[in-house]
């Protein structure tokens, strides 16, 4: 399975955040929904935006999709916040997801309380070094991340590493050094490898062509999940469509229901 968390619910953008300190749930609820429905296995909510109440904000986020969706409804607590990913996992009914982990300095605990949980766990591959530029870059970073998580006996089955797209339109080599570095973490390092595939466009016109075309070379070097908007339809038939031509999709099942879900809505 190719592991789908829609990114919608993030406070940065600007109704979201606005929708957040209003504590005005419609859009809210409208986002959980949609995604779900799009075929999203995990709704990512993002409450940092507003930094001092971001505890509240996010057992209220939790809240509202919960009771929108249902106790089963799988949600990603996306935040640095050691407290806030505390409270969320202990607020979340259903089997939460970590987002994220880093080996950046002060997130030490982050990791540790990833370890305690049963939580699945999103880890950036930067933080020693700052932002990883080239393939050898981040594939150092995920061994030091790796080794962090060894000593306090997380699971690697629990863990997706998150190899760090940037915009082609500032570095253009930057597609293929993510390319590389999820072909080499998979062979070298034999570890899950995620992406949030719509840092590649930014800055760029007509961004979801890029999203949608690098999404499809990224599965071919073998993501097994990504961060994305799960309403754009295009870029959810990209998905499927590239598993099922490369063989990882037993005959073609999952692109089958695809298909299924896009002709019932």
């Amino acid at each position: 399975m190719f592991f789908i968390v829609g990114e919608l619910i993030n406070s940065t953008r600007p109704q979201v955040g606005e929708a957040i300190a209003e504590k005005n749930d419609s859009l809210i609820r409208r986002l959980a929904h949609s995604q779900v429905e799009a075929g999203a296995h995990v709704i990512d909510l993002n409450a940092g935006q507003s930094l001092e109440n971001e505890v509240q904000d996010l057992l209220w986020l939790i809240g509202v999709v919960e009771d929108e969706l249902g106790k089963d409804v799988r949600l990603a607590i996306d935040t640095s916040n050691p407290e806030a990913m505390e409270a969320g996992l202990k607020t979340c009914s259903g089997r939460p997801v970590i987002n994220s982990i880093s080996n950046e300095k002060g997130r030490e605990n982050l990791i540790a309380l990833a370890a305690e949980s049963e939580a699945e766990v999103v880890g950036l591959a930067m933080g020693e070094h700052g932002m990883p530029k080239t393939a050898d870059d981040r594939l150092e970073e995920t061994r030091a991340l790796l080794e962090k998580c060894d000593r306090v006996s997380l699971d690697r089955d629990r863990l997706y590493v998150d190899m760090i797209c940037m915009s082609v339109g500032s570095g253009q080599e930057q597609g293929t050094q993510v390319l590389q570095a999820v072909r080499r973490a998979k062979q070298e390092l034999e570890v899950k490898t995620f992406a949030a595939g719509s840092n590649v466009s930014f800055g760029l016109p007509n961004r979801r062509l890029l999203n949608r075309t690098f999404l499809a070379m990224l599965v071919e070097a073998g993501l097994d999940g990504a961060l994305i908007d799960p309403t754009d339809r295009r870029i959810m038939d990209t998905i499927y469509a590239s598993r099922a031509l490369l063989g990882r999709d037993n005959y073609c099942m999952q692109y089958i229901k695809q298909q299924k879900r896009r002709r019932e809505k």
